[in-house]
């Protein structure tokens, strides 16, 4: 019998690992729903009668049938798709709000261009509502999410400025009537090198060539500052305030959030001089400089068995997860499969989530709501408070921990 609870208990705790990997891969899965949209939008383009392809073997331009342009910001489209995908799997936050856009305009688009193509539009519904669910998970920024940025950001400009020339054609002198001349004429515009030699005579092309003009100069300083931004900013930094040594970590507490708790338990830890690595979020770490001048920090996803690594997880006291219990739950579960060694202590926000952070097995778990309550309902039934009611709080809030522990 004992044998059979073991096997279900074993399996149980297999599936919930298994659950919990799954779970931190959710970037990937993501990804790949929103890069499966480019491949609905590139089967639909394949099987309409234009073939972009052939614009490639074109020698006349003049030629070109213009019914090519209902397909080719389509297929553009799909494009930008793929690449912003790439960035989702870096979990880059700019990628997220760039696929979010796509998708509207994925949708939006196909509904009116190709209405009869309506599983394309209801996958696109789909990854938009998936993208909303799961935008918390997106944080993180890097150089190369700024590339993809810039480059996407040029392409639409480029796209744009180029059929716009060949649609207000007649506006121009020269007239514009080939792809290639208005291919010429975006580049010259978006530059804002102004040759002269093709002139905006009509109302409509000079205020299509002043909106280029003006997106032209916004795409290239966004792109600038998305790129070298950050490399900037960590260049000044480093200048300010030199380059910083990382805390040997070992034998130290890992804390992950930064919550009330959390910055109070960072100060006691701090007042007795013990060694300390906060891991935060990318959006907390901006919000909160003050709080962590001066403290180890890492930063990410507290519940990444890569960056617990990081944060030297194999070689620390223990690991406080401080934060929402969700992502207390994740944190504890992270740190038990990486085989530390490390006690893991959880804070429970709300006492109705107390089974579920203690089905995760922490050596502590910590429920401050819980422990205040019984305080206030001995208070309020006008039972005396003394150390020892204290104590019998403290170990109901506080489990894990013996009595002789807690008056320590």
């Amino acid at each position: 019998m004992k044998k059979h609870v073991s096997l279900i208990r074993w399996m149980g705790q297999t599936i919930r690992r298994f659950t919990k990997w799954l779970y931190t891969l959710r970037h990937i899965f993501v990804a790949l729903f929103v890069l499966g949209n480019s491949g609905l939008i590139f089967h639909t383009i394949y099987g309409l009668p234009i073939n972009l392809w052939t614009l490639f073997n074109v020698r006349d331009y003049d030629q070109i049938n213009a019914s090519f342009l209902t397909n080719a910001p389509y297929f553009m489209l799909g494009v930008f798709i793929v690449m912003s995908s790439v960035g989702l799997f870096f979990r880059a936050r700019i990628s997220w709000m760039i696929s979010f856009t796509l998708m509207l305009i994925n949708i939006f688009y196909t509904a009116h261009i190709h209405p009869q193509q309506t599983h394309n539009i209801h996958y696109g519904i789909a990854s938009l509502i998936l993208l909303f669910m799961v935008r918390k998970y997106f944080s993180k920024s890097s150089v190369a999410a700024g590339s993809i940025f810039a480059l996407i950001s040029v392409i639409t400009l480029l796209l744009t400025s180029t059929y716009g020339a060949l649609y207000f054609g007649d506006g121009f002198n020269p007239k514009i009537t080939s792809l290639l001349t208005a291919f010429y004429y975006a580049i010259e515009t978006m530059s804002t090198v102004g040759y002269g030699d093709i002139v905006p005579i009509s109302e409509p092309a000079r205020l299509f060539t002043i909106s280029v003009i003006v997106s032209g100069i916004t795409v290239f300083a966004t792109s600038a500052t998305s790129v070298l931004g950050p490399v900037v900013h960590s260049g000044f930094e480093r200048l300010v305030k030199g380059n910083s040594k990382k805390m040997d970590r070992t034998n130290h507490f890992i804390i992950c959030g930064l919550s009330s708790l959390a910055i109070n338990t960072i100060k006691q830890l701090t007042e007795r001089k013990q060694p300390i690595t906060v891991i935060v979020s990318p959006r907390i770490q901006q919000a909160a400089k003050d709080q962590l001048e001066g403290l180890d920090v890492v930063i990410g996803d507290y519940s990444d068995g890569a960056i617990l690594t990081q944060a030297g997880v194999m070689n620390a006291k223990a690991v406080l997860a401080l934060s929402d219990d969700a992502d207390n739950a994740f944190i504890v579960l992270s740190a038990i499969e990486l085989a530390s060694s490390a006690r893991t202590v959880a804070l429970v926000n709300e006492s109705k989530n107390i089974n579920k952070v203690k089905s995760v097995n922490p050596d502590i778990v910590i429920s401050p709501q819980q422990f205040a309550s019984d305080i206030l309902a001995r208070l309020l039934n006008g039972e005396s408070i003394d150390s020892d009611s204290i104590v019998a709080s403290l170990l109901h809030s506080v489990q894990g921990l013996s009595e002789k522990e807690i008056k320590k």
